[in-house]
């Protein structure tokens, strides 16, 4: 018998199993899949997809004037979080940075790793690529980048990373390269030499791939700070990146060390449910799964949760009456719903994840222990 069994490993799903295992309770996470964070840009924007403020968000989100008080909170939690794990976030949801992503453009963010820096109004950048990895193109990101920063001066440069493979490398591919320091050494090389040959000044800042390194991140960061004796940037990009993998990785890794049980690669079947009260949920695998409450971090119909269907919407995890929302028409009073999994009202205005991705999860966490606190006779 868990106390929490939280169905998803995405942000929320992760998040929430961790912050709820720091507590002591017992804890299972069942998810089918990876969870969508590894398919986002790895920074956490206030909406993603729009430039809009905490305000923008409370009101587009319709959330309890309470969460502007939460927010800062889970966002504590957040960093203390990511410090230990030891892929440390920074920023504010007040105070604003506009990052450069792969494509060249400009956008505010709220959270963000140490790998990714503020892109400046001007001054002097260059972008670096590298031959083998063809969904990053210098020249085409300068194009889009000096329509909003036409004060910024651009230097575009491809260089190779010295290692032939038989397929087309990815951003993430070339992270792994430069864990290895030769390899890091040999980007820096390459690089002077293709500015030398160019006559490009030392800039204030380089802008890289979503790949400065994977393992070894904070090494290959110092050493390319240190060598090129500048700043560097990853410019946040299409998925697979090593910016939002990192995450994934190192929160799940700190879910198993702090005790989470993992039942992975496993979809939830039936639920067995008493007077409006989930007692259990059983898998494709005819596991029983008993718990006294449980989560769904599923990501709703975005993350699988939830089909839609020509009748209206499926709830595919507890096999429930849906409403024209994706809302649950009775939720059972032992069920809670975090991130996308609190149905399309939430996700009319884009994707869902970053900043609402993490104060949701605080959000559930409260609500949980309130639950505990009332002897889990009714939904907090």
């Amino acid at each position: 018998m868990y106390d929490e069994v939280i169905v998803g490993q995405g942000l929320t799903g992760l998040l929430t199993a961790i912050w709820s295992r720091e507590q002591g309770k017992r804890v299972a996470l069942v998810s089918s899949g990876l969870g969508k964070i590894i398919q986002s840009s790895g920074v956490m924007d206030v909406i993603p997809g729009q430039d809009g403020t905490f305000t923008d968000l409370i009101s587009k989100y319709e959330l309890d004037s309470r969460s502007r008080l939460n927010i800062n909170e889970a966002m504590k939690k957040f960093f203390q979080v990511t410090e230990r794990i030891g892929y440390p976030y920074q920023g504010d949801v007040e105070t604003l940075v506009t990052i450069v992503t792969g494509s060249g453009h400009v956008k505010k963010t709220a959270f963000y790793p140490q790998t990714v820096k503020p892109i400046p109004d001007k001054g002097h950048v260059v972008i670096v690529g590298f031959e083998e990895v063809v969904d990053f193109l210098p020249m085409y990101i300068k194009g889009n980048l000096e329509k909003s920063r036409p004060l910024l001066k651009i230097d575009p440069i491809t260089i190779s990373l010295g290692k032939s493979s038989s397929r087309t490398m990815s951003q993430l591919d070339a992270a792994h390269l430069l864990d290895e320091e030769t390899s890091c050494k040999n980007v820096v090389n390459e690089i002077k030499k293709e500015m030398a040959n160019k006559q490009i000044a030392m800039p204030d800042l380089f802008i890289f791939p979503a790949s400065l390194g994977f393992h070894n991140w904070q090494a290959v960061l110092e050493q390319l700070t240190r060598e090129l004796n500048t700043a560097v940037t990853e410019a946040s990009g299409m998925p697979p990146n090593a910016t939002a993998i990192r995450l994934h990785e190192n929160l799940k890794r700190e879910a198993i060390k702090l005790g989470v049980r993992f039942y992975e690669n496993t979809t939830i079947e039936d639920a067995e449910v008493e007077n409006n009260v989930v007692k259990s949920v059983i898998t494709s695998t005819n596991m029983k799964i008993k718990a006294e409450r449980f989560v769904l971090a599923t990501g709703g119909i975005l993350g699988g949760g939830v089909e839609q269907t020509a009748k209206g919407f499926k709830d595919k995890v507890l096999s429930r009456e849906l409403d024209d929302f994706a809302r649950f028409i009775n939720c059972p009073d032992n069920v809670f719903l975090v991130g996308a999994s609190n149905g399309t009202k939430v996700i009319q205005h884009g994707i869902t994840g970053g900043v609402f991705s993490i104060l949701s999860s605080y959000e559930t966490l409260l609500e949980l222990n309130e639950n505990m606190k009332l002897g889990g006779l009714q939904h907090a």
